[in-house]
């Protein structure tokens, strides 16, 4: 997690970063009975769609922190700290692993052995990331302003005032597909509109790491000169959900 904000950063990401649209929980056409982990669960974000559409859903989260948000949020959900390298959980135990916004931050080989390892047979791999698909209205120009002039230099792998980490984008994550024991990816767009309050807009961007890495005495200052510049009570903001979604060809280390 960022170093400068700590345990508050959570909060941010949970107030301002958009959620996931329904749909994302059926694109395997699983039954409700199905086995379900999801890795890197955040603050949970996703898990409170797949609790609602599976009766049994693993939430595998590494940072303390936002497995509190989790677990305040979601009184009944069974959040287990784990990473996507190292899952805690037997062989051929789950039906169908969902990642949000969080498979570009794997180490992919090792990643997709543990995740070919806990899925059944014919199992199913879901990942999905949320990008920006329009202007926000109303218009927020004056703060993405206000922040581009303060944002360091340097490639920091990410849009500094919007998601889209460049690891995504750049699609090197596919090439652990390669030799990994899945089916080709196949993938969808789904739209995602996001109404956020001017808090909830401020805490966006305060989730951003840069921002979030910055000491308090130069961060607080700017969060607190972003919110002002919000004068709208609400925002509307155009997200597009980009699902991929592949199955288990062969189980890892079979003929």
């Amino acid at each position: 997690m960022p170093l400068g904000s700590l345990d508050r950063w959570p909060e941010d990401y949970e107030r301002g970063r958009p959620g996931w649209p329904e749909a994302v929980a059926t694109v395997p056409g699983l039954p409700r009975t199905a086995n379900v982990l999801e890795l890197g669960a955040g603050t949970g974000k996703l898990t409170r769609l797949l609790v609602s559409a599976f009766d049994q859903v693993v939430a595998l989260e590494p940072a303390d922190a936002m497995r509190r948000v989790l677990e305040e949020r979601l009184r009944d959900a069974n959040a287990v700290a784990g990473t996507a390298e190292d899952i805690p959980l037997r062989d051929d135990s789950v039906d169908v692993v969902f990642v949000a916004e969080a498979f570009h931050r794997f180490e992919y080989e090792p990643a997709l052995l543990e995740v070919a390892r806990v899925l059944r047979p014919g199992g199913a791999l879901v990942l999905m990331w949320n990008l920006p698909a329009g202007l926000t209205e109303p218009s927020i120009a004056e703060v993405e302003r206000f922040l581009s002039e303060r944002v360091p230099e340097g490639d920091l792998g990410y849009d500094p005032l919007d998601l889209g980490s460049t690891r995504y984008t750049s699609g090197e994550w596919r090439g652990a597909f390669a030799a990994a024991p899945f089916e080709p990816l196949r993938e969808l767009c789904l739209p995602n509109l996001q109404t956020v309050d001017r808090d909830g807009l401020a805490s966006f961007f305060a989730s951003m790491g840069w921002l979030a890495d910055l000491a308090d005495e130069e961060r607080l200052p700017i969060v607190e000169q972003v919110r002002s510049l919000l004068t709208a009570s609400e925002y509307r903001r155009p997200w597009e959900t980009h699902v991929h979604w592949t199955r288990l060809a062969t189980k890892a280390g079979a003929p």
